[in-house]
């Protein structure tokens, strides 16, 4: 397991831009050279001993001196921004509070009854709890995002 101390052994990070760069010799790469690549998913990645790591994971271990605990979240939504004011810890309940609804309406935990009304749920911490119909889907996405904001504060998300 990578330690804090053989990564800034290895690495030198700048907070403030998100750059790792080598601070030794290593496959073709000099010293000074920026370290890594963006990968299909777009996270930043950084092959170290033979092992691949995401550059935000290996940003929150330079900074602080350990393995996030949780998933490391980025602010913008941009993988590959490693910038230390662009990552946080999140929670898998907070990520899919985050994350975009693909359902039909565009509203995340709203369905439209046989009646045509459109009824509200939210998951919280894997319990589903059900807020009520409504006339229209305003009213129903107001729903969503006033019980989203009181259970996942700055992670909520209608839409």
């Amino acid at each position: 397991m990578l330690t804090a101390d053989r990564l800034r052994k290895l690495l030198s990070f700048n907070p403030t831009s998100g750059k790792f760069r080598w601070r030794v010799s290593k496959g073709g790469v000099k010293v000074g050279g920026v370290a890594g690549f963006t990968g299909r998913k777009g996270y930043h990645q950084i092959h170290i001993d033979g092992t691949s790591y995401q550059a935000g994971r290996l940003a929150w271990l330079y900074t602080i001196g350990r393995w996030p605990k949780l998933d490391i979240d980025y602010i913008n939504r941009n993988r590959s921004d490693i910038r230390w004011s662009n990552l946080r810890e999140i929670t898998a309940s907070q990520r899919r509070a985050k994350a975009r609804t693909n359902n039909k309406l565009g509203v995340k935990g709203v369905w439209i009854t046989r009646e045509g009304r459109y009824a509200v749920r939210i998951r919280v911490a894997n319990k589903r709890t059900y807020l009520g119909s409504f006339g229209t889907l305003e009213k129903a996405s107001a729903a969503y995002l006033k019980a989203a904001k009181e259970a996942f504060g700055e992670f909520a998300r209608a839409r």
